[in-house]
């Protein structure tokens, strides 16, 4: 019985993976429109649509119900460097 209840949590957190990481590719694909509307603010993205925007990263988290699997992006012309 425990070996089906693992599968489902994997399942469940694969396909919330998947979720999130075809919204990065939509970001990527959809930058030059995102960027018309959205330049110089943080964007929240679910299931390939913004569902909140806001010029400081703390305001958009406040606006998020759930922020663990969704992608989060600054739209900006200004080449970025990440330190990881």
């Amino acid at each position: 019985m425990g070996g089906k209840r693992k599968l489902k949590k994997r399942s469940e957190l694969t396909k919330k993976l998947l979720s999130f990481e075809a919204d990065h590719v939509w970001v990527s694909e959809n930058f030059e429109t995102l960027l018309k509307q959205y330049a110089e603010q943080w964007i929240a993205v679910k299931d390939g649509k913004v569902i909140a925007s806001a010029p400081d990263l703390t305001e958009l988290l406040s606006k998020l119900h759930d922020p663990a699997y969704t992608c989060i992006e600054f739209i900006t012309n200004e080449s970025l460097e990440m330190i990881l």
